[in-house]
């Protein structure tokens, strides 16, 4: 679902710590910014990369003070910019500094193009389903997230097979046996679950996927289920380290016989997109589908 958005007044700015351009973008994004009374607050770290400290805000006060957040990243800092702010249900835009750039508005070479458009108002905002988590441990919740693409039950490299039971709003689907399990929503379909063999969703499609990764099986096979769907797995493994995996990004260690729910969660990831064009046009061209 797409939205259009007023003129922008106050706007954040994060960028990703090491790259080397992002001072370069931030610096234009702050003086475009300051020829339209347009207030900006960036990440602290980013302000003193360009020598305006007094710009400098942390991640939670950002949240607190602006309508927008403008990415400086490829798909990762995009990914960990939704979950810092998805639950004051800001609008995240991106330039790519990275390499598919799958959520971003474009590369860094149409910066100056991307910052017009964002401070002029012209763009939509994409509403993205999310996934939430909860770990149960002996009967006790100890651990819960949120994620935009997957969340991965998976086990450590040299490691031998784990096997996770797996149920759909509480009817027994399959014990996969092998190197893991991805519940992906249809953002996600195109991340790590399309290297596994998942199959791809268009994020329009009210859905839950569920993705066996190097199954030891021939009769394992990627499950698509409804968007309202609670997706259960529990593990049996006492000889093998396993974690589970937030968007590729942040891990949590799990037992033999913790049991992992996943669902899609009451918060939406906010994207800020320019033309309302094809999902599958984006595929070819982001991924080279067909070449």
């Amino acid at each position: 679902m797409a939205s259009n958005f007023p003129v922008l007044t106050r706007i954040g700015i994060i960028g990703h710590p090491t790259n080397p351009m992002v001072p370069e973008i931030a610096r234009k994004a702050v003086d475009l910014a300051e020829n339209r009374g347009i207030k900006t607050f960036l990440e602290s770290p980013v302000a003193k990369r360009i020598g305006r400290p007094e710009l400098g805000f942390t991640k939670k006060e950002i949240g607190e003070l602006v309508e927008l957040i403008l990415v400086l990243g490829g798909d990762g800092s995009i990914l960990e910019a939704v979950r810092s702010f998805s639950r004051e249900k800001l609008p995240i835009a991106g330039i790519n500094l990275g390499h598919l750039g799958f959520l971003s508005l474009g590369p860094h070479s149409r910066t100056e193009e991307i910052i017009e458009r964002l401070y002029n108002g012209t763009f939509k905002i994409e509403d993205r389903s999310m996934l939430q988590t909860l770990v149960k441990r002996n009967g006790k919740e100890v651990y819960s997230n949120i994620a935009l693409n997957d969340f991965t039950i998976v086990k450590e490299p040299i490691c031998r097979v784990i096997e996770l039971d797996v149920s759909i709003s509480g009817t027994y689907v399959n014990s996969f046996r092998g190197d893991g399990v991805i519940f992906a929503t249809p953002t996600g379909s195109t991340a790590y679950s399309l290297s596994s063999g998942g199959p791809i969703i268009p994020p329009w499609v009210d859905s839950l996927l569920i993705t066996p990764i190097c199954s030891h099986t021939l009769s394992a096979r990627p499950v698509i289920t409804s968007g309202q769907a609670l997706l259960t797995a529990v593990l049996h493994c006492s000889h093998s380290q396993v974690d589970l995996v937030t968007d590729g990004q942040e891990g949590f260690r799990i037992q033999n016989d913790d049991c992992i729910e996943v669902q899609k969660a009451s918060e939406y990831a906010k994207i800020v997109v320019f033309e309302k064009g094809s999902f599958f046009e984006v595929l070819r061209e982001k991924m080279k589908w067909g070449k």
